[in-house]
């Protein structure tokens, strides 16, 4: 298979990236309609997709204020493709990306199984005495 990085996603795409979410533990239950609004507000889009079918295979995106701060969000890769170097693919496009690599600090938010795949880029680990804190909007959280 021949790979490519895009930055749009097609409605087919949109579909594939539907069902990598299906297999997450963190968007397993989102909804198409918030997530195409979500694709139209982030600043980066980056895909794999394979050449020939156009199947979107791996996928991640990026808000920044495109100079002092970038977070990567929704890394994820196709079970059926896990191991074959789509995550380093994306990260690559990513980290080379020359807007982003102009902003003074890339993030992201990670579980602690994947740290080590990160730090091949060089993100460390938060040694100080930042938090992350959220905010829950939910309508299942208000009262």
């Amino acid at each position: 298979m021949d790979y490519r990085i895009v930055h749009s996603l097609s409605e087919r795409q949109v579909d594939d990236l539907m069902e990598m979410y299906k297999h997450t533990y963190w968007a397993s239950e989102r909804k198409r309609e918030e997530v195409t609004r979500m694709l139209g507000c982030s600043d980066y889009l980056f895909g794999v997709v394979d050449e020939g079918s156009g199947r979107l295979l791996a996928f991640a995106r990026v808000l920044s204020d495109k100079v002092y701060r970038a977070v990567i969000f929704d890394v994820v890769v196709h079970p059926e493709m896990r191991g074959r170097g789509l995550a380093r693919m994306i990260m690559d496009a990513v980290t080379s990306h020359q807007e982003i690599g102009q902003v003074e600090g890339l993030m992201l938010y990670c579980r602690s199984d994947v740290i080590d795949l990160y730090k091949k880029w060089g993100f460390e680990d938060m040694q100080d005495d930042m938090h992350l804190m959220k905010l829950d909007n939910s309508s299942d959280t208000k009262g």
